[in-house]
């Protein structure tokens, strides 16, 4: 296996579960946002004969997906943590018909405040062709969930997996990890449990969610809440290395 690490800088973001005025947002983005992504960034590097922007969404999401094995997302700036707040959005529609075409809105939704994410996005054995299309696709990432979270791709690189284990850093479905929770209760150790539900991927015939584990503890200081990395996590079998630290990685056996 591939995996390509993409580390993402940000002022803020905001990815959330179909819902519209009111709007509450994930802590970490979710695999379909960062596919979709990603996706973006190949549908700009090749074009298509496509001739609407849903048929090169899904032309390009099929095949995207037919290489990935699975994509992931890791906080990755421990002296900043994800802090999550809500503000009231305003925003002006002026590209809608009628007699009236510019029009505005206003809508309250929840932001997450960080400084960077780390994404893996895990491949099946790529070519060094492949390899060099999908870094240029990363580098093009520029924004993660909706129109106003905005992102910079600082460094993209590849790297490959090594069977050590390591303590999870990076989030897992929950029935893949669960097992490992087990484990690690059971001998003793203690682990801090926080799940989200979702979207696997974009919606273009897919609606299937998925509960995931976020190796993320939950603080409070008054009435701010944010997210740090914990510590009581279970060992993985699988790692990577970058900057002198191992971070562990599940993967599907298959």
């Amino acid at each position: 296996m591939d995996v390509l690490l993409v580390r993402l800088r940000f002022p803020f973001y905001s990815v959330a579960r179909r819902s519209f005025q009111v709007r509450t947002s994930l802590v970490l983005p979710s695999p379909s946002a960062l596919k979709g992504a990603l996706a973006r960034g190949l549908a700009l590097l090749r074009g298509t004969s496509k001739e609407t922007l849903d048929d090169v969404a899904r032309e390009t999401l099929a095949e995207l997906e037919e290489r990935l094995v699975d994509v992931r997302a890791v906080y990755a700036s421990p002296v900043a943590p994800l802090v999550k707040t809500a503000f009231l959005l305003k925003r002006l529609r002026n590209l809608e018909g009628g007699s009236k075409p510019e029009k505005d809105d206003a809508m309250r939704r929840e932001y997450v405040f960080t400084r960077e994410l780390l994404v893996a996005y895990v491949f099946r054995a790529l070519s060094e062709e492949e390899k060099e299309l999908y870094l240029k696709a990363a580098m093009l990432i520029d924004t993660i969930g909706d129109t106003e979270s905005l992102a910079v791709a600082v460094w993209a690189g590849f790297v490959k997996p090594v069977n050590k284990n390591a303590p999870l850093a990076f989030y897992a479905p929950y029935k893949g990890i669960s097992k490992a929770l087990l484990k690690k209760v059971q001998n003793g150790g203690a682990v801090r449990i926080r799940t989200e539900t979702m979207l696997v991927s974009p919606d273009y015939g897919s609606r299937r969610k998925d509960v995931f584990y976020l190796p993320l503890e939950e603080k409070r200081r008054r009435r701010v809440v944010y997210y740090e990395r914990t510590a009581k996590v279970p060992d993985v079998g699988n790692a990577i290395e970058l900057d002198g630290e191992v971070l562990g990685l599940w993967l599907p056996e298959s």
